[in-house]
């Protein structure tokens, strides 16, 4: 349904400040589809920055989702459009030093897929054409 997806797809972005704050990438890649570029970069980056000793102060993100479609040619394929708003936060390195993340307003399109037992995010760009895939 279109508000499975977009409890989907909100909680999919709510897990963004947790993987960075702890490394636990086991949610994320369950939703993560193989192909999903966006997904993939998140996940090589807090392996990165956890294996270096490095992580990120968890922080607040609101995520409002704002609209979706269902593709024409597969009802188990939508899009939704979501805001997604996170505070100024804090990440750290190894060697102590800390640098400042700015806070952040996107709109984002989340491409999601219902297997008939789970939803899978497929792609995930900024409505700007900032390609996030």
């Amino acid at each position: 349904t279109p508000e499975g997806a977009a409890t989907a797809a909100t909680y999919f972005l709510n897990l963004f400040p947790y993987v960075f704050a702890t490394g636990d990438l086991d949610a994320w890649q369950n939703m993560s589809d193989d192909n999903c570029e966006f997904c993939n970069n998140v996940a090589s980056d807090v392996t990165d920055r956890h294996n270096a000793g490095d992580w990120v102060d968890p922080w607040e993100q609101v995520v409002t989702p704002l609209g979706y479609w269902v593709d024409d040619a597969d009802p188990n394929r939508y899009v939704v459009r979501a805001q997604a708003t996170s505070e100024a936060h804090t990440a750290h390195s190894q060697d102590g030093t800390l640098t400042e993340v700015e806070a952040s307003d996107d709109v984002l399109l989340i491409q999601l897929f219902w297997s008939r037992e789970d939803w899978t995010i497929e792609a995930i760009e900024a409505e700007s054409g900032d390609d996030s895939e």
